[in-house]
């Protein structure tokens, strides 16, 4: 099985309808066959080592038809 995957900053993913709870937002999202696969944290840099993520993310899957 193939996958296609969408990746939101959580502060992108809260702006995108104002309007609706966090709740009624994931609902629609799996209305539209997208999975809640993870939270990805951002890591804060310590002694020189570089961080690949610039906020915390939220990853949905679905599969491709």
């Amino acid at each position: 099985m193939k996958w296609e995957y969408k990746v939101f900053t959580i502060e992108h993913f809260y702006n995108l309808n104002k309007s609706l709870d966090v709740e009624k937002a994931l609902n629609d999202y799996g209305k539209d066959g997208w999975e809640l696969v993870g939270v990805l944290q951002k890591h804060y840099p310590t002694l020189g080592n570089s961080c690949k993520l610039d906020n915390d993310s939220i990853v949905f899957k679905r599969a491709i038809k």
